[in-house]
Order: structure tokens, then C-alpha cells, then sequence
């Protein structure tokens, strides 16, 4: 199944969603997260969707998440997996503390079961591979195309009515 139609079941169909971006904008390609929510912010101002910058500090936000009270959760930061910088993933939450991601201040596998027991929503990781996470350098054009993309993916989904 492609990217776009896992999505689509995923957050379509009128689905209550809130779109978490993780990372350090101060941190190369680790600002992957940060920038999906500035796209998705100009593109989805007339969608009810709860759209939050969580930069290196996510479970700041996890009472938000909480009172907004979606059904699916998306997840989005920089993971090292392996890949072509810029490719995105699904990752399975199960699997996460494998893999790399980007240093915040609770680890992610904490936070998850924290809101998977309290939002009780679904909730949907997804990892772009850096190709760079060093202190001052911009992001790379693999890893930004990467976020556009998917940007464009959940701008059109969302406002399918």
C-alpha cells in the first residue's frame, strides 16, 4: 500500500487529528518536524486540525493533546533508519526505542504509552531520515523536499470533506 493511501485511511474521513512536530530547529534536518507544522499551519488555517510545535521538549504538550482529545495522533521527527536522507516512514511504535531519533528531554517511548494510556487515540509515528542533525547547519534539500511532500499529502487529505 502506498504512503499516500495508508495515510488517507488513516487520518481521512472526517477523523478528529492532531499533528505533533518533534525536533530542534537549531539542529540541521532534526527541524524536520518543526517544519511540517509551519507548512501545515499556512495550508490547513480553515481545517479543524490541532497542529503543535514540540520542538525538543513534545511532552510539554501532552494536556493539550489530552483536552483536544483526537483520535489519531500523528507524530512527526527526524529518525535515523537506515535510509536515503529525506525518505519518509511509518514506524511502528512497538519498534521505536530502536531507533534513533532526535534527543528530547522524555524519551518518545514514554511519552507514547503515556498518551496512548490517558488520549487512549491512535497514535502514528513518522520518521524522515536526516541526512544531518549537527548544531547550525540548515536543513538539507532531500530532507526538506521530503517534509513539502508530505505536507501536500496531508493538506490534500485534510480538506477532502
Amino acid at each position: 500500500m502506498s504512503l499516500q493511501l495508508w495515510m488517507q485511511e488513516k487520518i481521512g474521513n472526517g477523523k478528529k487529528i492532531a499533528i505533533l512536530g518533534v525536533g530542534s530547529e537549531l539542529r540541521a534536518d532534526d527541524a524536520a518536524g518543526m517544519y511540517l507544522i509551519a507548512l501545515l499551519s499556512s495550508s490547513l488555517q480553515d481545517e479543524p486540525v490541532l497542529l503543535i510545535g514540540g520542538s525538543t521538549a513534545p511532552e510539554n504538550f501532552t494536556g493539550v493533546i489530552k483536552d483536544y482529545s483526537p483520535d489519531v495522533l500523528l507524530i512527526v521527527d527526524a529518525a535515523h533508519m537506515d535510509a536515503t536522507p529525506g525518505e519518509i516512514r511509518i514506524l511502528d511504535t512497538k519498534n521505536i526505542g530502536g531507533l534513533s531519533f532526535s534527543t528530547h528531554m522524555l524519551p518518545l517511548p514514554v511519552m507514547l504509552n503515556y498518551l496512548h494510556m490517558e488520549v487512549g487515540c491512535e497514535i502514528v509515528c513518522i520518521g524522515i531520515q536526516p541526512h544531518s542533525i549537527e548544531l547550525g547547519y540548515d536543513m538539507c534539500e532531500e530532507v526538506k523536499s521530503g517534509i513539502e511532500k508530505l505536507s501536500d499529502m496531508i493538506t490534500l487529505i485534510l480538506q477532502r470533506k
